[in-house]
């Protein structure tokens, strides 16, 4: 489940992830708390909900009857089923048939179903169950009515299907003990063994249903009490499981077993307090009980102690190192608070234990995007959506994916993986995000020189941002890479519109500023370039984008001294960019013709580091 308070504590609203300016410069990912949150830039990415979305506990696959709650249980139902397995029975005298010719074969029949009995019995009591088995049959076979052999063989089915389970609780033995149940419809300890066997499997109604039919021959069956009770629990029927909980505590001495089956009662119902209590009872009476450690930790991540809530889950693993849901959950904690390193090293033991564990993968891959190993990250994306159809379709997962492939300029792969979100999810931000992924192509394009393929993404990202923009006129994302992409495609009038509405729905926008400034130098109107660029430095003034365009725009102006001023400072923040700025002021390199760049695709600057 979603920690909401958590959520609130983080304070992310909504995400936007900087890419690239007009001068190719990459930048660092960075959330909008609220809305006058300002950062450099001229195309963004926008996270579906949140960069640090809270991950989920794994409390939803109710892993409440293993560990050592599951084996304990296990041992009680085998001992009543291994002590009651064979029908204790006084064989029945019967009267032969009379001694008239007609009847002679009859009684020859019922003779011979007898003696198969009676050998039959002795098979069973040497547990050569198959022969026993086989014999009962044959006595059947020519007596059906014969009521001994109808028990002796609902019981010979019984221990075959008990042998065959085996401490593994094998499916190859239903058939066995659904026959049992067939043969002699009042064989509880048939039903209870079918019931831990598809409680084992995860068949958790036939398990149900199996344990019910046990209890309603035998009332008094109270061992069948606490795996009925977690059974309820797995299936989400926390009131049924409070029922068999009361019965466990009031049939006989305290244990481990009811204590836990009441503490997952309590935790399913809120009452965190109380069920913290029933878990640590559950831990006095037997200190290896691993799913007791387990949901404590649960509810102390609940109750966000988190420290605490760490060390019950590192309990559980001490005891039991390949228990999976108690590293995933301990991850889950380190990751929502911010303990990304350790947060790795937890789903990896996860992985360890079970490398097909989508969800496990997909967390992974959130984790390595926090610690920027966007390499690490792609591969547990691509594992994640490998391992689990559910997260394949998920649009999250491929949107975040392709985010990380951008940061490794893997640019062909980010829009493939932004499309398969989009169109998992067409809404605007998956149609922004999209066109993300293009104008970024595009750009990667221009600086290797490949110009028809540089337009040619440029025109699908438009495309997609188009439609963002109709989807939702209200964000403010869409229209900011519209406007780059215009920019990038030299449409500058477009651009400056569209940048326009960008600053309207975020006033004063840094990024936005600056790529309405490129736009209007575009269109060369300059003292409309040098206002969005003033107002960049107004609100950074050692935004250095703004520093090298205002000084080129003061130079194209005339404004020599002025220019020469910006040149200067910028030279202590980025000196490299500042020496483009300074031959431009010398002479040594030409000012592009600002008259003449109007519906083209406009020069490129050299990358500037952050």
């Amino acid at each position: 489940m979603t920690k909401t308070s958590r959520a609130l504590r983080i304070l992310v609203s909504t995400s936007l992830i900087f890419a690239a300016l007009p001068l190719g410069t990459a930048v660092r990912a960075q959330d909008i708390v609220a809305s006058d949150d300002i950062a450099g830039g001229s195309s963004v990415f926008v996270f579906r909900s949140s960069r640090k979305k809270p991950q989920e506990r794994s409390s939803s696959k109710a892993y409440v009857a293993r560990g050592a709650a599951g084996t304990a249980n296990r041992k009680r139902v085998n001992t009543y089923v291994a002590a009651n397995w064979r029908t204790k029975r006084v064989p029945t005298l019967k009267k032969g048939p009379g001694t008239t010719a007609a009847t002679a074969a009859a009684k020859r029949r019922i003779a011979l179903s007898n003696t198969l009995t009676a050998n039959a019995d002795k098979m069973l009591d040497n547990k050569q169950f198959d022969q026993a088995i086989a014999t009962y049959r044959e006595a059947l076979k020519q007596n059906p009515k014969n009521a001994d052999a109808t028990v002796g063989l609902s019981d010979a089915l019984t221990a075959k299907g008990i042998e065959t389970a085996g401490d593994i609780n094998n499916v190859a033995a239903v058939p066995f003990l659904e026959e049992a149940t067939h043969v002699k419809p009042q064989n509880d300890v048939a039903y209870a063994k079918l019931g831990e066997i598809y409680d084992a499997n995860d068949q958790t109604e036939k398990a149900i249903t199996s344990y019910e039919a046990a209890l309603r021959i035998n009332p008094g069956l109270i061992d069948v009490y606490v795996p009925l009770g977690l059974a309820y629990v797995k299936a989400g029927e926390i009131e049924k499981a409070a029922v068999y909980a009361t019965k466990a505590e009031t049939a006989g001495p305290e244990s481990a077993e009811s204590r836990y089956l009441r503490g997952l009662v309590l935790f399913h119902q809120n009452k965190n307090d109380m069920a913290l209590a029933s878990f640590d009872r559950a831990i006095v009476l037997n200190s290896d009980f691993v799913n007791a450690y387990y949901y404590r930790g649960q509810v102390l991540d609940r109750m966000e102690k988190d420290d605490q809530a760490v060390a019950s889950y590192k309990k559980a693993v001490a005891k039991d190192p390949g228990f999976a849901p108690a590293w995933h959950d301990m991850g889950v904690v380190y990751y929502n608070t911010g303990q990304y390193q350790n947060a790795a090293g937890a789903y990896q033991e996860v992985l360890k234990n079970d490398p097909n564990d989508g969800e496990a993968h997909a967390n992974l891959a959130s984790t390595y995007r926090q610690l920027e190993q966007y390499s690490a990250a792609n591969k547990e994306y691509w594992a994640a959506a490998d391992a689990s159809p559910k997260l394949k379709g998920d649009p999250d997962l491929h949107s975040e994916w392709g985010y990380c492939l951008g940061k490794t300029n893997e640019w062909d792969k980010a829009v493939a993986q932004t499309t398969v979100a989009q169109e998992l999810s067409p809404t605007a931000i998956d149609y922004t995000n999209t066109g993300w992924a293009y104008y970024n192509a595009a750009e990667e394009d221009k600086r290797n020189n490949r110009a028809a393929e540089a337009s040619a993404n440029y025109e699908l990202g438009k495309a997609f941002l188009q439609k963002a923009v109709v989807a939702n006129p209200k964000l403010d994302a869409a229209y900011l890479n519209l406007g780059s992409t215009y920019n990038g495609l030299g449409d500058y009038q477009n651009a400056v519109n569209t940048l326009n509405e960008a600053v309207n729905l975020h006033n004063d926008w840094i990024i936005a500023l600056n790529a309405l400034g490129y736009g209007y130098r575009g269109m060369n109107n300059l003292s409309a370039a040098a206002a969005a660029f003033n107002r960049v430095l107004t609100l950074d003034g050692n935004n250095v984008n703004g520093l090298f365009y205002l000084g080129e725009v003061q130079f194209a102006l005339g404004n020599k001294k002025e220019a020469k001023r910006l040149q200067q400072k910028l030279g202590s923040l980025n000196p490299s960019l500042a020496g483009r700025l300074s031959r431009i002021l010398d002479g040594k390199e030409v000012l592009n013709n600002m008259k003449s760049v109007t519906n083209k695709i406009p020069f490129s600057f050299p990358k500037l580091p952050y």
